[in-house]
């Protein structure tokens, strides 16, 4: 949104100041435009951008905001906006629409020949095109300066660096934290349930294959051994010696 409002901005003065032509800021704002729709789209559809479910289907929060009647972003309760009195009372779908729109209708009236508009966003530039003499002076025009306040469609378009259009997803986006908040609470919840599981199996499985087995092992060589001392010849063992080891193997209760 802020890019919009900026892309616009340059666009309506095109002093030279963006180091843009004319055809440059209007195929960029074009692009910017294009990606805010399918972002739009996915946070609030999905199955786009690798988002598989949107917030429609999510959140009755995220609804409430985005489509209901109202304005919640405003504390004064005020929804009507300056330019498009009704754009504000429709949450913030209807402010994006009417955004957008704007942001059309800049482009046509502004940007030029549409064969002409070059997307140069995000792609490296030639140092020989910056040292054009067309990028070394700012040519400022205050009858375009002045369209910045006359025009209402860019007028609109310019409050999204901090009107109503940015207040309103900027709530959209404490929706989709608070959501994603709780999402994660739930998968920690699940993942310290699995876990506390996973412990208690193993302590299961070295009580029952480990400690059980062990200690039935020892019974059984007890056993062994008891029967090898009464076998012993007790004439080489003094009385003693016999009752001593006979008293030890006496009884189980003794191990």
């Amino acid at each position: 949104v802020k890019s919009c409002a900026h892309l616009t901005r340059e666009l309506v003065l095109n002093d030279g100041f963006s180091r843009m032509t004319q055809g440059e800021i209007a195929g960029t704002l074009n692009g910017i435009l294009a990606q805010l729709r399918e972002r739009d789209e996915a946070v609030r559809r999905g199955n786009l951008l690798r988002v598989r479910e949107g917030a429609d289907q999510r959140s009755l929060e995220h609804n409430a905001v985005m489509y209901n009647q109202g304005c919640p972003w405003k504390k004064d309760g005020n929804c009507s906006t300056p330019d498009y009195p009704t754009a504000g009372t429709g949450g913030v779908y209807a402010l994006s629409l009417q955004f957008m729109q704007s942001v059309e209708t800049v482009l046509v009236t502004y940007g030029g020949p549409e064969e002409e508009w070059i997307d140069t966003f995000g792609v490296p530039r030639d140092a020989a095109q910056l040292k054009q003499p067309t990028f070394n002076t700012v040519s400022y025009d205050p009858e375009r300066s002045k369209l910045l306040g006359t025009d209402k469609a860019v007028r609109f378009v310019m409050q999204g660096f901090s009107g109503d259009l940015f207040k309103g997803y900027g709530l959209v986006l404490d929706v989709l934290k608070n959501e994603m908040n709780n999402i994660l609470t739930a998968v920690h919840f699940e993942l310290r349930l699995m876990y506390g599981v996973y412990v208690a199996l193993q302590l299961l499985g070295f009580y029952f294959l480990l400690f059980r087995r062990t200690i039935s092992s020892s019974y059984t060589y007890t056993e062994t051994s008891r029967e090898f001392v009464q076998m012993l010849p007790s004439h080489i063992l003094t009385r003693g010696e016999l009752e001593l080891l006979r008293g030890h193997f006496s009884s189980k209760d003794d191990f």
